[in-house]
């Protein structure tokens, strides 16, 4: 008689097969948190740099106004035509143009048209002026008042999705330069 060779088993039994299953769940979690924060850092970098590009441009477009102020024709002196300041817009030239803060919003409006949006989701918007001794003058200037100013200062905050991102510019109004004219 010949003897037969016992029947091997195959597969896993209940509890390798639950082991494995706790196992690759661990392992998957940790995977998956991984990715999320990976995720949230990518959202976070791409948020932050397209606000950083919006407020360059912005910033660069205001800035690129103010240099160019023309000199004031009827001050005795060199003195910017400037026409007034406050603390959350500047006022120049005639028909006005004006760049300022409203709710949320920098606009910019040239020679009386009509107001272009600079930026949206404005947070915090400083305007100062300062002389050519670079001192700081008042927060409301207007009429001969303006005449000091040399300098102005702008420092603009924007947020989205609670990433914030803040520039900041010091510009010289260039007509005031000796001998400019």
């Amino acid at each position: 008689m010949t003897r037969r060779r016992p029947h091997r088993r195959r597969g896993f039994t209940l509890v390798e097969a639950l082991a494995t299953i706790v196992v690759l769940t661990a392992l998957g979690s940790v995977g998956a948190t991984v990715l999320y924060e990976s995720t949230d850092g990518f959202v976070e970098a791409s948020t932050r740099a397209q606000l950083h590009t919006e407020l360059s441009l912005a910033m660069d477009r205001a800035v690129r106004e103010i240099r160019k102020i023309d000199r004031d024709p009827a001050a005795t002196g060199v003195a910017p035509d400037i026409n007034g300041v406050t603390a959350t817009e500047i006022r120049w030239h005639t028909p006005e143009t004006k760049l300022w803060r409203s709710g949320s919003f920098w606009y910019l409006n040239l020679d009386g048209g009509a107001a272009n949006v600079l930026l949206r989701d404005v947070t915090a918007f400083t305007l100062e002026t300062y002389d050519e001794s670079n001192a700081l003058l008042g927060t409301v200037l207007t009429g001969t008042g303006c005449d000091p100013i040399r300098r102005v200062l702008l420092e603009v905050t924007i947020t989205r999705n609670g990433v914030s991102e803040t520039l900041r510019s010091k510009v010289f109004v260039r007509s005031t330069l000796s001998g400019s004219g």
